[in-house]
């Protein structure tokens, strides 16, 4: 797991890099500067590697490669986690940043953090993170802890649901708007027909 983090994190840099002009070749880690446009061909002397911005771009797109405001803690795990010699010091570092990561939801409660770290869908990843932290060995803290996180979990959902059902409304609102509309033309015009 650890080694994986390593390697999401890695990509969650690349994915940065290249969204503010500097792609990076895949075969010799190599710098590339861009201009954002599309057909723009990226590409590495050294290596004779090619691909235009659009496909580059293509490649990491919707995979919630996003560092959301955890920049120094992925980049002081990216420098601890190949030196440290222990498994436990190793744990604790896979431990200390998947709970930066869990507890991220405090801030917006639209979906948890760890998505951007581990990937997967929302409710994958809050499953996976209340089976890794808690468990019926827990402490009565750690079980407190799992109570209020619970609490934030459900606060979320509650919002993504008042969310969708304002959306969906304010879309049946605008249909209906626009069915009237429809219905004054239509009559305005029927009038004039016979008119």
């Amino acid at each position: 797991m650890g080694i994986g983090l390593l390697v999401r994190i890695e990509n969650i840099f690349r994915a940065r890099d290249a969204n503010w002009g500097l792609a990076r070749c895949p075969l010799c880690q190599g710098e590339i500067p861009h201009d954002f446009n599309k057909e723009s061909l990226l590409r590495c002397e050294p290596c004779s590697w090619e691909l235009t911005w659009a496909e580059y771009q293509k490649s990491f797109r919707g995979k919630h490669l996003i560092s959301t405001g955890m920049t120094v803690f992925l980049q002081e795990y990216a420098q601890k986690y190949p030196v440290a010699r222990s498994p436990q010091k190793k744990m604790i570092l896979i431990d200390t940043l998947i709970h930066r990561y869990h507890w991220e939801l405090e801030g917006g409660l639209s979906g948890p953090g760890a998505r951007d770290l581990i990937g997967g869908k929302p409710h994958e990843i809050i499953d996976f993170l209340n089976n890794l932290s808690y468990s019926g060995k827990s402490s009565p803290e750690i079980l407190e802890t799992r109570r209020e996180w619970l609490k934030k979990v459900e606060k979320s959902r509650a919002q993504a649901t008042s969310a969708a059902a304002e959306r969906s409304r304010k879309k049946a609102e605008k249909m209906e708007r626009e069915r009237l509309k429809r219905k004054v033309r239509e009559e305005a015009l029927a009038r004039r027909r016979e008119g």
